[in-house]
């Protein structure tokens, strides 16, 4: 069951073709990083689709929620030039249940399919690596190619970590 104010934005929305989800529990001080990246790499690789980043927050004490509605996008002109922008929906809502990460994917997995989205991903609401880079290849796999999951395959070097991303067809 969805919070009375996340069935609301549904109703308002009517539909989305990407959502971005993101958990999260007292994560204020490193979510604004995250949520940066995700609108940034909405509007760099798909601005012409309609885009939702849904905060599922597990009762943060912190501001998280705030953290989330609060970020100031990097300006859409210094992305793409010769590209119109679409805007990138933010919501926040605490999710209801088993207090966890199931619960918060439970949520954004709900409002995905009840906005009948295209392609779902979800982030950590703690990544310090996560690139605008990051939201094409976990997104366009599923939107333009039919794959069905996507996940992350880690490249680890002595100091650095190298993330690649791998896609699945099942």
């Amino acid at each position: 069951m969805l919070p009375a104010a996340a069935t609301a934005a549904i109703s308002d929305l009517k539909e989305a073709d990407i959502v971005i989800g993101i958990p999260s529990y007292n994560n204020a001080r490193t979510i604004g990083h995250v949520v940066r990246a995700a609108v940034a790499g909405l509007q760099k690789y798909f601005p012409q689709y309609r885009s939702i980043i849904i905060n599922s927050d597990g009762g943060s004490k912190d501001g998280t929620p705030q953290a989330v509605l609060g970020v100031e996008a990097a300006d859409p002109r210094l992305l793409l030039l010769n590209t119109p922008l679409s805007g990138v929906h933010r919501l926040s809502f605490p999710y209801h249940g088993v207090p966890g990460k199931g619960s918060a994917f439970r949520m954004i997995f709900q409002m995905a399919s009840d906005l009948n989205a295209r392609a779902c991903c979800v982030v950590d609401s703690d990544l310090r690596s996560i690139t605008p880079e990051w939201i094409d290849l976990l997104v366009r796999p599923v939107l333009h190619s039919d794959f069905d999951f996507v996940a992350p395959y880690y490249h680890r070097q002595s100091t650095t970590a190298r993330s690649r991303i791998r896609s699945f067809i099942h």
